[in-house]
């Protein structure tokens, strides 16, 4: 796990004793390391894909076999309520985590918390959880094998007033000056801005004008934030 910053970043989120869903779970990393540094004795892990799902399985053995059970499903189908009970959804983009909380809402909103992470259209995922009620208690970034990852610890609740700045690119990385979205906003302002010249140059449609206007308008209120404070 040395080389798996987002998955040690996942797990730092955690607390001891809860009963854990993993979906999405693939090689299973999270719930044996969960249930091998004794974080978690209570695992369901979940795949769509059974050939996927089998890598965990394959690791284990009649101890962790009492740890962690096993589930080929889509999302929270199937699953059995408990108490206690929390779910991290990660490995998936954002409109992914959205269509999964929002088949199961009622399900999603019987846990205690949940841990998401995402790497693509996560300003869609805060959106939706903004308008569902749900509150981002942390929402940090990580950074692994050259790609920014978004992690969220969400929890039911409601009235969390998120600017445009903070569906973009998290309130918690704005208000601790994160280095991390600092060198991301440099990325993404050029390439932009980029992207906008070309688009006026050879397009005659707005839609992709006005998603790349409100990125921009996001990264200068981060901006604009940030010279306040200083």
């Amino acid at each position: 796990m040395n080389d798996k910053k987002r998955l040690l970043d996942i797990i730092s989120l955690v607390e001891p004793g809860k009963s854990v869903i993993d979906i999405g779970t693939d090689h299973g990393l999270v719930p044996l390391y969960l249930a091998k540094n004794g974080i978690s004795s209570d695992i369901m892990a979940t795949d769509i894909s059974a050939p996927s799902l089998k890598k965990l399985e394959d690791e284990l053995d009649d101890e962790l076999s009492m740890q962690i059970k096993t589930m080929v499903t889509d999302g929270f189908h199937g699953l059995e309520k408990k108490a206690n009970q929390i779910a991290i959804i990660a490995g998936m983009g954002g409109h992914t985590i959205v269509e999964i909380i929002d088949e199961n809402l009622d399900f999603a909103k019987s846990l205690n918390y949940m841990i998401l992470a995402s790497n693509v259209a996560t300003e869609t995922l805060r959106k939706f959880l903004n308008d569902n009620g749900f509150i981002i208690t942390r929402d940090f970034l990580t950074f692994e094998n050259g790609k920014y990852y978004d992690i969220l610890k969400v929890n039911p609740g409601s009235d969390q007033d998120l600017s445009l700045a903070d569906i973009y690119y998290g309130y918690e990385n704005i208000e601790n000056h994160s280095s991390l979205l600092k060198e991301k906003l440099d990325i993404e302002y050029v390439k932009n801005i980029e992207f906008k010249e070309d688009i006026e140059k050879y397009s005659q449609g707005r839609a992709g004008i006005d998603r790349i206007n409100e990125r921009l308008d996001a990264i200068r209120e981060v901006h604009d934030r940030w010279k306040l404070e200083s």
